[in-house]
């Protein structure tokens, strides 16, 4: 008898796992879809001015909100990788140190990025995502305010 319920605590674990295990790749393939759904949307905005001039903000020309928004694809692609779990620790520091490296990137953060933070809220993974880019951003902006060519001084 005891070898039969050991069997069927085998069975009922395995079963388990596979749902668990299916769950989680339904719940990635619902997160590339949606982000693949975005990205279209990006896509068509930054290729159709005149489609972008409706979405624009009132205080931004469409070819600085077009700009803004291709920095925005390259963190969404950023961010979806963190998603499935293929950039996480140095690696994604690493890439978020490189993306505020650009102007533009620093941009929009400024611009948007209390926007991405809010939308975060509560979701553990957004969350952490969006806290290594508003470092990599703080970081960025931190070396931006050093003067180019220090001056040493003599003790």
């Amino acid at each position: 008898m005891k070898l039969q319920n050991a069997a069927a605590l085998a069975v009922v674990t395995v079963g388990a796992a596979g749902l668990v295990q299916r769950q989680w790749h339904h719940r990635q393939q619902n997160e590339v879809a949606v982000m693949r759904n975005q990205l279209e949307w990006l896509r068509h905005v930054t290729t159709h001015p005149d489609f972008a001039q409706l979405w624009k903000p009132e205080d931004l020309s469409v070819e600085e909100y077009i700009k803004l928004l291709h920095v925005n694809q390259q963190i969404c692609a950023l961010s979806l990788q963190h998603r499935l779990g293929i950039l996480r620790g140095r690696r994604l520091r690493f890439c978020a140190d490189a993306v505020m490296k650009s102007e533009y990137s620093r941009r929009y953060w400024e611009r948007f990025g209390s926007f991405r933070e809010a939308e975060a809220d509560g979701d553990r993974l957004g969350t952490a995502f969006t806290d290594c880019m508003h470092d990599a951003y703080t970081r960025a902006t931190k070396n931006n305010d050093a003067p180019k060519n220090p001056v040493l001084v003599d003790e």
